[in-house]
């Protein structure tokens, strides 16, 4: 029981790091102390770059503060396994994060149903992945497609999988760090596409034996809402901002799925050798 709690505790730094260092942000970009820290955090949100630094900042707090020192000495790198692999392996993961997306937006879609987002924060997340300058985009791409997915992969898959692994086995690691990965997203829609994300995210780390897989395909997952603006085609349910909820269609749907099936079967094919070196 101690491996699980402590595992909670360590997930559950990041989202309070994350507001305590978003509400820092604000407080210096408004050059205020007297504003409220909600107000603060509101802010410094409507800024991708400070999604890069804040996320940044928690998760290697975290690493500093509670990370097994005994591992560090076998070199960090190793120690999350973040270990080569085949270039081709690495983009047909990222290529089935790209097609997962869609499933995983229409999960949101389906929870958004019953337990509704605001207006205003669905259009606050809109502008944060269409951004209307040069900078924004850059901001917008390093925000979400490098820090977002090296960070929480190191921390989620590289760690807390591993460690729970060597305590628990492989099934009960993975159901719970998804879990765990789920729960620190906070908000309720978010919690179950990125649980069932988690999932896939962890059986790509272990498959690969690597930390490399589950971060390019975690980076695929973030890019595709760059690379499909509104601008330049829309689609319903997925880059549209309405007051209601919108759905994807079911062709695309099935589309996406297909091809994430198809590129992650090129994953396991390729990575058989992997496979039987552990059984």
């Amino acid at each position: 029981m101690g491996g699980y709690l402590r595992a909670i505790l360590i997930a559950l730094a990041v989202p309070i790091l994350n507001h305590l260092f978003m509400a820092l942000a604000g407080f210096l970009q408004l050059r205020s102390w007297s504003v409220g820290a909600g107000e603060a955090i509101r802010a410094a949100a409507e800024a991708p770059l400070n999604y890069a630094l804040v996320q940044a900042a928690s998760v290697g707090v975290v690493f500093i503060v509670a990370f097994p020192y005994k591992r560090r000495a076998d070199g960090f790198l190793d120690a999350v396994h973040v270990r080569p692999l085949l270039g081709g392996i690495a983009a047909m993961c990222f290529v089935a994060g790209v097609f997962l997306q869609l499933p995983f937006a229409e999960v949101g879609n389906l929870v958004q149903e019953v337990w509704p987002i605001s207006f205003d924060e669905l259009a606050r997340r809109h502008r944060l992945i269409n951004p209307t300058t040069w900078w924004g985009g850059v901001s917008a791409l390093l925000a979400l497609v490098l820090v977002a997915p090296v960070t929480e992969e190191l921390l989620f898959r590289g760690w807390l999988l591993q460690d729970l692994k060597a305590r628990y086995g492989q099934t009960p690691a993975l159901i719970w760090s998804s879990f765990l990965f789920g729960v620190v997203h906070l908000e309720l829609s978010a919690i179950i596409y990125a649980t069932i994300a988690g999932f896939v995210l962890g059986a790509v780390a272990l498959r690969t034996r690597s930390t490399l897989g589950s971060i390019a395909m975690h980076a695929g997952v973030n890019a595709l809402p760059l690379m499909l603006p509104a601008s330049l085609i829309r689609i319903e349910g997925f880059n549209t901002l309405s007051q209601s909820v919108q759905h994807i269609s079911l062709f695309l749907l099935i589309l996406s799925l297909l091809g994430a099936i198809g590129a992650l079967a090129l994953v396991w094919r390729a990575t058989d050798d992997a496979d039987e070196d552990d059984s």
